[in-house]
């Protein structure tokens, strides 16, 4: 038998045993666990990376914050000390202020008692100091009189600085602006009148029981209204002394009775305190034409209050020589225009001639008793006769554009019976006075003091020692 081969019997092979599944299973969680750990090592590695890229970012953050916060604090501690000196400064300051104001009323309180003697002898543009002055509480002051106008009515500059208590007080300036009153001063100087009873250029006549005085002499009745002192003057000033005629029966008397004035000029007639005679006619509130008029006091009822007034619309009142009547202190400012005679009748103020458009000058006569006191001035011939009373002072001039503008009229002419004209200080003065003028005359004399008036005040100068 041969021999058969026979194929081995494919023994089925055992499983492998279980530790050796378990290693198996362990190998791979191991790995897993390996990949895990890596990946969580990366992570931190990240996390590091990370936290290191913080940490250069959060400084400057931090920096930052800080400088805010102190910023804000600087701020508010600036904040907190601004608001204390500005309280501080309210309150130097107010001290400061009182201060100031009490020294200001103190001063301009006591301005005639204490002060005017010191106050008149200052200089145009000068000053006077008044020291330190304490005030209760610690306060003071200190004053300045500054004197600005060396012409007119003066004008004075009040000037007070006030200090509180304390070295670190407060300090405020305060100012008024002060002006004499009209009356402080008299002898009012109006441009270059006037210095003579009558002052004139071209030719002049005292006839018959005419009486030129320049001694000067107050309107009657007017005593108790004018300084007792008197200032004399010539009787008659004027350009060519050669040129007069005076009758043996007239009175030509003053210190000296006549005065040649060889530098009378052009512009003594043309300007008064910078005015010429035109501006001043211009401001006259009353003008007459042409004719013969009787001027006299008028008044009227105020319908508000009942009372007895000057009725100065009326045409004719040109005020009252009675210290008792309503019109006393009336004095009109007016224009003589043409030919032009006042008689029987009073009148009071300053009369301005004209020159008419024909060139000749304006005529102003007084007649018949009539009766004068003021000032006249302007271009033309003034004829006092019949009687007339006149005080006070003529300043005219009959030459204009150097041509003679009377005609044939004599440029001064006294005739006709005793008329009177004497120089009087106080009827110019009162005039002036009246109508404002006086503002831009000078004042000779100081006059007795009585007061000052306030133009205005303001407040500088404050500061925080």
């Amino acid at each position: 038998m041969s021999e058969a081969w026979v194929l081995p019997r494919k023994v089925p092979r055992a499983p492998p045993p279980l530790c050796f599944v378990v290693q198996i299973l362990g190998n791979g969680q191991t790995e897993n666990k390996r990949e895990a750990m890596s990946e969580s090592k990366m992570s931190r590695e990240r996390l590091r990376a990370e936290m290191r890229e913080r940490r250069g970012f959060v400084l400057p953050v931090i920096v930052f914050g800080l400088l805010v916060m102190s910023t804000m604090a600087v701020a508010m501690l600036l904040t907190s000390s601004d608001e204390n000196r500005s309280a501080r400064a309210m309150r130097e300051g107010s001290a400061a202020f009182y201060a100031a104001e009490a020294g200001l009323n103190q001063v301009y309180a006591n301005w005639d008692s204490a002060f005017h003697a010191q106050v008149d002898s200052i200089a145009p543009g000068d000053s006077l100091v008044l020291d330190w002055t304490a005030l209760t509480g610690g306060s003071q002051y200190r004053a300045v009189v500054h004197r600005w106008h060396d012409s007119g009515q003066p004008v004075y500059e009040l000037t007070v600085e006030g200090r509180g208590p304390g070295a670190q007080s407060g300090q405020r300036m305060l100012s008024y602006m002060l002006t004499a009153d009209a009356t402080a001063g008299y002898h009012l100087q109006f441009g270059s009148c006037c210095s003579a009873a009558v002052t004139m250029r071209g030719k002049a006549d005292i006839d018959d029981f005419s009486r030129l005085d320049g001694h000067d002499a107050h309107p009657p009745g007017w005593e108790d209204f004018c300084y007792n002192d008197l200032h004399h003057k010539p009787g008659l000033l004027m350009k060519d002394s050669t040129q007069i005629t005076i009758d043996p029966n007239a009175t030509l008397d003053g210190v000296p009775p006549l005065k040649q004035g060889s530098s009378l000029s052009d512009t003594d007639f043309e300007y008064f305190s910078g005015f010429t005679w035109q501006e001043i006619a211009a401001k006259a509130s009353k003008i007459f034409h042409d004719g013969e008029f009787t001027p006299r006091p008028s008044t009227t009822v105020d319908p508000m209050t009942g009372e007895l007034i000057c009725n100065t619309s009326d045409p004719l009142n040109l005020g009252s020589d009675d210290p008792n009547h309503p019109c006393f202190d009336y004095f009109p400012l007016v224009v003589i225009s043409d030919d032009v005679t006042f008689e029987n009748g009073y009148a009071q103020g300053i009369f301005v001639l004209k020159v008419m458009p024909t060139g000749w000058g304006s005529e102003f006569d007084l007649e018949g008793n009539h009766e004068m006191n003021g000032l006249i001035i302007g271009k033309g011939c003034v004829e006092p006769e019949v009687s007339s009373d006149f005080h006070g002072a003529i300043f005219v001039d009959s030459k204009y554009r150097n041509l003679d503008i009377c005609n044939t009229d004599m440029d001064y002419d006294m005739n006709d019976g005793d008329p009177l004209v004497h120089y009087s200080t106080c009827a110019v003065d009162r005039a002036l006075v009246g109508t404002g003028l006086d503002e831009w005359a000078v004042a000779q004399e100081p006059g007795t003091p009585t007061g000052v008036q306030l133009l205005s005040s303001r407040g500088f100068g404050e500061v925080l020692r």
